[in-house]
């Protein structure tokens, strides 16, 4: 297949174990195709001193292009963010976006108002009702895609990675069909593409991309034509990890073709 990672973590990122130079030498060596990389700019903890992400992304910023520059005859090296809460500060979204020219804007939803990133509940808390918090996610996330200037979801079920993953709550997806309908009409409408996330088939607890083929061939019936498959490394070992799988569920679903972008353009690539 050809191996496309559009959503992949350096030393840029709080939680990044690598640099982008061992990033790419790592994907040379696995052969693939093209690589992005989407630190993060969680724009909620922007200015934060424990995240640190307004001086690692500025240094990011200051790296990347010249390495796309000198890698340009071996791999496609795109320069991305995953914003993660862009409604929670739309204004700084779009200014970040502009200052860093970034090629690519994965458009996530890691925490909702009023509440840390999921991966720090303990949804055994029983204040917490994880399947109000669930419907209070796909709100949010049909709010961004509605008003962001993104190119593609980032990991549509994020939370069940944490509340069935982790903590083994059950949660019955059925009733959230209406609201993912409305978020995936609403990309088609504004040409927003929706990402595989490979990141939850490394949690044996877990074991699933987000999201899967139910929601994936969901999307393709609705209209959506623009899918992107992304390791969510944080370190060079994860790179491309399971993309196997996640081609499986692309083609599965209908798709012929996965997409990555340049200068917020998509390019797409035959999966095989």
């Amino acid at each position: 297949m050809n191996i496309i990672d559009t959503h992949t973590h350096t030393n840029f990122s709080f939680d990044g174990e690598n640099s982008p130079r061992e990033m790419i030498n790592c994907a040379l060596e696995s052969g693939l195709h093209a690589l992005t990389f989407t630190d993060h700019i969680d724009v909620n903890d922007y200015y934060d001193s424990h995240y640190n992400q307004s001086r690692l992304m500025p240094l990011a910023a200051a790296e990347i292009p010249a390495l796309i520059e000198i890698y340009a005859d071996k791999i496609h090296i795109g320069f991305g963010a995953e914003i993660g809460q862009y409604i929670q500060n739309p204004a700084l979204s779009k200014r970040l976006i502009a200052e860093f020219k970034l090629d690519y804007v994965i458009g996530s939803t890691h925490s909702i108002r009023g509440y840390k990133d999921f991966y720090y509940l303990d949804f055994k808390n029983k204040e917490l009702e994880p399947e109000k918090i669930m419907q209070t996610y796909f709100e949010e996330t049909l709010e961004m895609v509605e008003n962001a200037d993104i190119d593609v979801i980032g990991h549509l079920t994020y939370p069940l990675r944490y509340i069935t993953g982790r903590n083994h709550i059950p949660v019955g997806m059925s009733k959230y069909t209406d609201i993912i309908q409305e978020i995936f009409k609403s990309a088609v409408r504004r040409n927003i593409g929706l990402e595989i996330n490979t990141g939850g088939l490394r949690k044996p607890e877990y074991n699933k991309a987000d999201p899967g083929l139910e929601y994936i061939k969901l999307f393709r019936e609705l209209g959506g034509e623009i899918i992107t498959i992304g390791s969510d490394a944080h370190r060079t070992t994860d790179l491309a990890a399971h993309f196997n799988a996640a081609a499986e569920i692309a083609e599965s679903a209908g798709f012929k073709k996965i997409a990555y972008f340049i200068k917020r353009k998509p390019v797409f690539v035959g999966l095989m």
